[in-house]
């Protein structure tokens, strides 16, 4: 029983420290994570903020990470679209 919960606890350790998701992990290759983070802002808008600001509508989160004011990141195309529907909670 003891082995059981010593193992259950390391594989939640390790379950732990890896990406929720690919468009997380891809979200945080592309440089994305840089500056947002999920909870709390940093030089972005956090992910939190992003979601109930534009409601899952990327199309609208797109003309501002297009825009001059956007830090270049490293996503074009549709893996651009696809960070910023996950940034924006869009399904």
């Amino acid at each position: 029983m003891k082995r059981l919960l010593i193992a259950l606890a390391a594989a939640g350790l390790v379950a732990g420290s890896l990406p929720a998701s690919a468009d997380e992990a891809a979200f945080k290759k592309a440089g994305c994570a840089k500056c947002h983070q999920a909870e709390k802002k940093g030089k972005g808008a956090s992910i939190k903020d992003m979601s109930a600001k534009y409601k899952g509508d990327a199309g609208k989160a797109m003309a501002v990470v297009t825009g001059k004011d956007h830090p270049e990141i490293d996503a074009k195309g549709d893996d651009l679209k696809k960070l910023v529907g996950y940034a924006v909670g869009a399904k």
